[in-house]
């Protein structure tokens, strides 16, 4: 009986520990190490090389349960969240943003 009630503890426990995820005014999860650009994607190539990392694009929506999971689940672990810190520039866009975007072609 003194297991069940730990294990109920526990489990009543578990959603404390999930992070919360801060979202920015236009509905998407913020990260701190989100690179804030201005959405030029040649430039932000080059940017990461200079940088010495590789270039990701995160596409997130409003309201997207899975890119809360995303965020809450899998970016809260501290080795991927280093990972990613030191291996990549990740630059968000909302997949149904109104900003300009300008392609590497230009």
């Amino acid at each position: 009986m003194r297991r069940f009630a730990f294990v109920l503890l526990l489990a009543g426990l578990l959603p404390l520990s999930a992070k919360a995820v801060e979202m920015g005014e236009d509905g998407l999860h913020k990260e701190p190490w989100l690179a804030l650009t201005f959405k030029d994607m040649a430039e932000d190539l080059q940017t990461a090389n200079d940088d010495g990392r590789r270039l990701a694009i995160i596409f997130e929506q409003r309201g997207c349960i899975y890119c809360r999971k995303m965020h809450e689940e899998v970016f809260s672990d501290p080795k991927i969240r280093d990972y990613i810190e030191q291996n990549f520039m990740v630059v968000q866009m909302n997949l149904f943003g109104d900003e300009e975007v300008t392609d590497f072609d230009g």
